[in-house]
């Protein structure tokens, strides 16, 4: 395929990629390869079936809590290892690294598996890192650590970059992709073959989470109804 006609053809893709901002779930999780306390979590992306010979990225959860990110994914094809999560800190495509050089996503930190790096613009890896929980270096507590049909990893809110000792997190909203540079995309066919699309990756939808705020205690609510009492005694 032509360099223009694949170009093309990624920017078509990648229109496909952008998903709508996630309202936040508000649970806290446990990493320990049980699944049940994801029940009730939406799917914030899907994309199954399109990735052969490497990681199929399928379904994606993410919750928090006050102390942490967690997030699952799944792999129709049971092959996980390999699998990039990357954070656009920032939230603009024009800085960071650009992922697959598509243009539509910039990340600043990113992780393969749950090892821990920083990029910049043009970096793929600076060599700056991070600071804090896991590790002491912004690592993700993930298991399991193998090729399996799902995956959950937890990250700390309070990750430092240790560039310039900025937040991860520096406000409510993370724009989040998962990508691979593994396989041979939906087609089947490796790099120079004939027919090759020329998409030899996988990527998720552009996750843009919201955190999410714990839902008043019955406590709480009680004594806001008792205070709406009394303020509403005084003005009578």
């Amino acid at each position: 395929m032509a360099r223009t006609g694949f170009f093309l053809l990624a920017l078509a893709a990648a229109a496909t990629w952008c998903a709508p901002a996630s309202a936040g779930a508000f649970k806290t999780i446990t990493i320990d390869d049980d699944y049940s306390d994801w029940a009730g979590v939406p799917v914030v992306d899907s994309d199954g079936g399109d990735n052969f010979s490497g990681p199929d990225i399928g379904d994606t959860q993410i919750a928090n809590d006050g102390s942490y990110l967690y997030i699952r994914n799944t792999f129709p094809n049971n092959l996980a290892l390999g699998t990039f999560m990357g954070i656009d800190i920032d939230e603009n495509p024009a800085t960071g690294f650009d992922i697959f050089g598509l243009g539509v996503f910039g990340q600043e930190a990113g992780w393969q598996n749950d090892f821990p790096f920083t990029s910049a613009t043009g970096t793929f890896n600076n060599g700056q890192g991070m600071s804090g929980e896991f590790f002491g270096s912004g690592a993700a507590n993930m298991t399991p650590f193998a090729n399996a049909g799902s995956r959950e990893l937890a990250i700390s809110l309070d990750v430092l970059l240790n560039q310039d000792n900025s937040p991860l997190f520096p406000d409510d909203t993370i724009r989040i992709m998962f990508w691979t540079d593994l396989g041979t995309g939906a087609d089947g066919l490796p790099a120079g073959f004939a027919g090759d699309d020329g998409l030899n990756f996988d990527v998720s939808g552009i996750i843009e989470y919201t955190l999410a705020a714990p839902e008043p205690t019955s406590v709480a609510l009680a004594a806001l109804a008792a205070c709406a009492v009394v303020v509403g005694r005084r003005r009578g």
